[in-house]
Parts: C-alpha cells; structure tokens; sequence
C-alpha cells in the first residue's frame, strides 16, 4: 500500500470532486457519532471558509480518509496550538506514522509550539508512541 496524505485544502475545489461523495459521507460519520457537537454541513463549511484544514488519506488514487486539523493562538501567551480534531475513515493504525508525520511537519510550517489531539479516550494508546500525553479532561453533563 502506498498511502499519502494530502492537504485538500490547497487544492481547487474540483480536484476534490471526485472524493466529494467519500469525504461527506466520513463527514457524515463524525456528525452522527458527535449530533451535539456538529453536522455534515459544519463540518463541510469549516472546509470550506478554511476554519479547518481537509486533509485527505489516499491509497494511491483510493479514498481512505479524512483528518480535520485548525490552528489557534492563546491570547494570553501568543502560543500556537495545531489540532487535530478530526479523523475518519479506514485502516488508521496502518497510516498512523504518516499521518503523525505530516501533520507534525505542518504544524512547524505553521510555527506552532503546540501540538494536540481531540478525540476519543481510545486515542490516547494510539498516539502515545509518538509522546503525546494527556493534557487535561473534559468532563460533560447532558440535561
């Protein structure tokens, strides 16, 4: 397999077309799995207004996945934190390295001295191998 890891965000909107069906339908997953947190339609207007960078996994030409990134400053320090938010598709433990790899190289491009990751609990056995560590919890309480 030869995967890479492209940012769809740099690219015109038709060459993403014939990913389109894919991309909305990962999107879709997210929504589905997070309804208080997004939808498909956020998701796809934070792509498209360039709030999120769309990043999209591919086997040579095959869809694998999405990962969402975005990049935010702390005012009271001016530290730049990139984020991963986002993530879904297929065969994740198989790109991982990769995916690690450019998104890590994206943040230095970016000049950001932070680096985190937004997910599920699961993540954290997943990501430890590339020394990322709990930073802090947050904790919810529907009504």
């Amino acid at each position: 397999m030869s995967y890479a890891i492209h940012n769809a965000t740099e690219w015109p909107l038709d060459r993403t077309a014939p990913y389109m069906s894919s991309i909305l339908a990962e999107m879709g997953r997210l929504a589905k799995r997070f309804p208080k947190d997004t939808t498909t339609a956020a998701l796809f207007q934070e792509f498209l207004s360039g709030k999120k960078t769309l990043w999209l996994v591919l086997d040579g030409e095959i869809f694998v996945a999405i990962a969402m990134t975005h990049i935010r400053t702390i005012d009271a320090t001016g530290t730049r934190i990139f984020t991963l938010c986002d993530l879904a598709g297929r065969d994740v433990a198989k790109f991982s390295d990769l995916l690690t790899e450019t998104l890590e190289a994206a943040a230095a491009a970016n000049n950001c001295g932070e680096i985190a990751i937004e997910g599920r609990t699961g993540w954290q056995r997943m990501v430890k191998k590339y020394g990322y560590r709990p930073h802090a919890i947050l904790l919810r309480k529907s009504r």
